[in-house]
């Protein structure tokens, strides 16, 4: 969890009210949320597993040493390529 400095504070003041810490901000927002650089270009895509099919995609990510997201990617484009959609 992130937490705020405040500028010019002395050392030993230690704030306890963390609501006070939270609304608290010296600097300007910075527009946006953060988003990783994996992800810039890309839209997410989410999906309802049943839990045994869950386990299934996450065992085997464990044992191709990949991601879960790479065998995800990987079957949408057999799917796309299957009905000539990529």
């Amino acid at each position: 969890m992130r937490q705020s400095v405040q500028p010019n504070a002395p050392d030993d003041a230690v704030d306890t009210n963390p609501k006070a810490r939270r609304t608290t901000r010296t600097e300007p927002p910075t527009g946006g949320r953060f988003h990783a650089a994996t992800r810039v270009g890309k839209k997410k895509v989410t999906a309802n597993l049943p839990p045994v099919k869950h386990k299934l995609l996450k065992s085997l990510a464990v044992e191709k040493e990949t991601t879960t997201e790479a065998l995800l990617s990987e079957a949408i484009d057999d799917l796309l390529g299957k009905y000539k959609a990529a």
